[in-house]
């Protein structure tokens, strides 16, 4: 697993990112929507490859980011390659930003807009759903927070 700032991500490993994004959540859910949304130069960047060579295949991703405006902190666009689902790999991934933001953002909550499909995955983390579910990008999703 890669912890990596914006600036440190090479083109090549952005670019599996990007990829990997769209191949799941544009491609395989079919959500039309823009993905590349201006906030990638402002998070904290977790990437899982294939092997301990890295560029070599992404398997895993997700980021966040601090919002000092609303004081809290974000994970986002968290996604698997159909070949790492079911694996332990996204509870690992989840486990490893979780900490990090302990470390980096201590007592700040935590959000994320899960897929209800995915609601039972984050609820076995430690995140609560709170509101009621709303579409983003013809998806139904709901908001979810982690609080220490």
């Amino acid at each position: 697993m890669q912890k990596m700032s914006f600036t440190e991500l090479s083109l090549s490993q952005f670019y599996q990112v990007a990829k990997l994004r769209q191949d799941v959540f544009i491609i395989e859910q079919q959500s039309i929507y823009p993905d590349l949304d201006d906030m990638d130069g402002e998070a904290i960047h977790f990437l899982c490859w294939a092997s301990v060579q890295t560029d070599v295949k992404l398997m895993a991703y997700a980021r966040y980011r601090f919002c000092d405006l609303i004081n809290q902190v974000k994970i986002e666009r968290v996604v698997l390659a159909v070949e790492a689902r079911s694996k332990g790999l996204g509870k690992q991934l989840m486990q490893e930003i979780i900490t990090d933001i302990q470390t980096q953002h201590a007592g700040m909550p935590i959000s994320l807009s899960s897929q209800l499909a995915a609601q039972a995955f984050y609820q076995g983390l430690g995140f609560v759903a709170e509101g009621d579910s709303y579409d983003d990008g013809g998806i139904e999703h709901i908001t979810m927070w982690y609080r220490f």
